[in-house]
């Protein structure tokens, strides 16, 4: 009887908990959402074996999640993240070469850049005080290569992105976009073809 009783003020204890933190509610990443949109982006990768991260920059173009990922410095190359693959051509190359064609993580990577989060794609856990989420993968694929993602946002045009892979290396994107409207020539340069 004792038993029964601590059960049931455990599991009430809990309800409350849920409902003081809220944790029955659908998060909401329309504020993420880039529909269409070109700006400029700062990464700097942090090997857990080097004492200074390894920093780039460039420009990007969203559109219709598809990305466009142009590093500019310190060497040139582009990147198409597509749902059907992901593709990478440097300065020297005319074509694109073909990095992965898995579409679970094309997908999930043109969504995470393009912030169209889906709670089915994460788990999901809001950080106190701050405009930002930690995101666990819940398809195993991607959780053998990403450990967890920190997404945040600073105001309506920049965007903040950590992601920590399995060996505890992070990638620092930050995102600052520029303006959504988009020429013809932005919006071709998320095809293969250009």
């Amino acid at each position: 009887m004792l038993n029964k009783f601590n059960h049931t003020l455990w599991l009430v204890a809990m309800l409350l908990v849920c409902v003081a933190t809220n944790c029955f509610a659908q998060t909401d990443f329309s504020e993420f959402e880039i529909k269409q949109g070109k700006g400029e982006f700062s990464q700097a990768k942090q090997f857990t074996f080097l004492k200074r991260a390894i920093k780039s920059q460039g420009e990007f173009v969203i559109f219709q999640q598809q990305v466009y990922w142009h590093t500019l410095s310190p060497v040139k190359s582009e990147l198409l993240v597509l749902a059907d693959g992901i593709y990478r051509r440097n300065d020297a190359e005319q074509d694109y070469q073909v990095l992965t064609q898995d579409k679970q993580i094309n997908q999930l990577l043109a969504k995470l850049l393009s912030g169209q989060i889906q709670s089915s794609d994460w788990q999901i856990t809001a950080l106190e005080q701050t405009r930002c989420y930690q995101l666990v993968p819940t398809l195993t694929e991607v959780a053998q290569m990403f450990k967890q993602v920190k997404l945040c946002r600073n105001g309506d045009s920049q965007r903040e992105i950590v992601i920590t892979d399995q060996q505890n290396n992070n990638t620092n994107i930050t995102m600052k976009i520029i303006t959504k409207e988009l020429t013809q020539g932005d919006m071709d340069a998320v095809k293969l073809t250009h």
